[in-house]
């Protein structure tokens, strides 16, 4: 296992530049998770690693050794991609030893190293089969086995489980968790699946549009995006973010959506002191699902920190309540989604907010429903409009 340190990385096709001054550090034997949209970078940036996109600029260290312009054999590293690529006609063993053969590995070391992985991976009752009696989770187990048989510095895996049902993917997130704890090595991982990145990574590497927006542990990110991307692309469902107004309200503060004003806890401008100069002029505020509640089944939150709201529809999951309403304040979106989603620039053009919010499974507000909903304002964020920073220090 070695560290990977990449420093102002930057790769064009023709006068589209897909990644811009890209800089990180992974440290040895970490997890971490490249994540963003599709045609955001992530996979140029690991491809890029890996020495099958070469950079225009930058360079690339791994371990002590300087690989920006090694071919992809002689940086040690090791992919697993979203297809699985065996060969039908070998056996599961014939697969995992292939790369050792052509090397010039000798049988007994093949062996022994083909056993181990499948030791680890749980394939030791199928070295005999071929791919096409495997299901799609072994056939990826194989792939990944493939892999682990060469003792890489560096394991790398480009969106491996989106070929598999979602049952499936669960299940092999788990696994490779725990392969990353067996094996203590260097992992990095790309996906569009947020939810993937969270529960997977040590850290997790948020890009858009070829730059890196923010790279933290996945609650931190989740807690303290540093940005109106990353708050509305990190939680499922996304945060909610509009345009609002804080201001001093007598001897406290409020915060204004639309016609509807909500009493602001003094804490909140004590743990974002920044928000002390943006008093009385338009910010972006950010509340996730979970701080909404159906005020019909709460005593946690006072008549000043309520919206009035109709429920559009709601969607019962079993453990919550997904709940749909309006606010009449304009919603915010970055620059980014907007390039990427006519359906985001149709609501950005929008007076008014469509706010998902996560009830308490107890509720019995259905649609067209009026009702108080509770507001943890406590735990809004606020944004810059211009920038799209977060307003904090």
């Amino acid at each position: 296992m070695a560290k990977v340190k990449l420093s102002k990385i930057n790769k064009f096709y023709g006068s589209v530049q897909a990644l811009q001054d890209v800089s990180l550090e992974i440290e040895e034997g970490s997890f971490v998770v490249f994540v963003g949209p599709s045609g955001c970078g992530k996979s140029t940036l690991l491809r890029s690693i890996a020495g099958l996109e070469a950079v225009d600029s930058g360079s690339i260290i791994i371990g002590d050794a300087d690989v920006t312009h090694l071919e992809p054999a002689d940086r040690n590293l090791s992919m697993v991609f979203q297809s699985y690529a065996l060969y039908p006609h070998m056996t599961v063993r014939g697969n995992m030893e292939f790369g050792m053969k052509v090397n010039g590995v000798p049988p007994e070391k093949r062996a022994r190293q083909v056993d181990e992985a499948a030791r680890i991976l749980q394939l030791s009752e199928l070295l005999d089969r071929k791919p096409a009696q495997l299901s799609g989770g072994q056939r990826q187990r194989v792939a990944i086995g493939r892999s682990i048989v060469k003792n890489p510095k560096v394991f790398l895996f480009d969106e491996p489980l989106s070929n598999l049902d979602a049952k499936l993917r669960v299940q092999m997130r788990i696994e490779l968790e725990t392969l990353h704890k067996e094996l203590g090595a260097t992992m990095i991982y790309v996906t569009h699946d947020q939810v993937e990145a969270m529960t997977m990574a040590d850290r997790v590497a948020v890009i858009s549009q070829g730059v890196l927006q923010q790279v933290d542990t996945p609650m931190t990110l989740f807690n303290e995006p540093d940005n109106i991307f990353v708050a509305a692309f990190i939680g499922s469902p996304s945060m909610n973010i509009m345009e609002g107004v804080v201001d001093r309200n007598g001897q406290g503060l409020k915060m204004t959506l639309g016609r509807q004003s909500l009493a602001v806890p003094e804490e909140v401008l004590q743990r974002r002191p920044a928000l002390e100069g943006y008093l009385g002029r338009k910010v972006a505020v950010g509340l996730r699902p979970k701080d909404f509640e159906d005020a019909a089944i709460t005593s946690d939150h006072p008549a000043d920190q309520r919206l009035r709201a109709e429920v559009l529809h709601t969607e019962a999951l079993g453990f919550e309540i997904i709940a749909y309403f309006d606010v009449d304040a304009k919603p915010i979106i970055s620059q980014e989604a907007l390039e990427l989603s006519d359906e985001e620039i149709s609501a950005a053009e929008s007076s008014t907010t469509r706010v998902n919010a996560r009830f308490n499974p107890s509720t019995s507000v259905r649609a067209g429903d009026a009702i108080d909903v509770a507001v943890t304002v406590g735990n809004a964020h606020f944004f810059d409009l211009e920038t799209g920073l977060a307003i904090r220090a």
